[in-house]
């Protein structure tokens, strides 16, 4: 693992989940209206990394801001802002590669029932509201 020899970075000190989109495919009708896809924003107040994964490429954007925040908002995303962690190790299960795979693992979130980015966003507030 590249983090046992890197001593000279850092791990962001908090993200966001960004949720939103538009329906692209057939089968988004299934997924609850407003929560088609998510991403993730890391940074550190200034500087912003966005990792957005599509069906065929995971985008990722670098942006220089203080207004990240306001940005997301103004263009119809909810935000959630968390902490990132490294997570235990556990065994290794295969999961179809999707949004919500790839933020629950650059988050470090185990929680093996989150499919869809409505359950993701539901598992991201309830930890906040259990944990102000």
């Amino acid at each position: 693992m590249i983090t046992s020899f890197l001593s000279v970075g850092h791990r962001v000190p908090f993200a966001y989940v960004a949720f939103g989109g538009t329906p692209t495919h057939w089968w988004t009708k299934f997924l609850k209206k407003g929560f088609y896809h998510c991403f993730l924003i890391l940074g550190n107040g200034r500087e912003w990394y966005i990792i957005d994964p599509v069906m065929h490429f995971t985008d990722f954007i670098v942006v220089k801001t203080r207004h990240i925040e306001s940005f997301f908002v103004k263009k119809g995303y909810q935000l959630i802002r968390t902490t990132p962690f490294l997570p235990q190790k556990i065994s290794f299960y295969l999961r179809p590669y999707t949004c919500v795979e790839t933020v629950r693992r650059f988050l470090g979130i185990q929680h093996a029932n989150l499919w869809t980015p409505y359950q993701l966003f539901r598992h991201l507030t309830q930890k906040k509201e259990n944990n102000p």
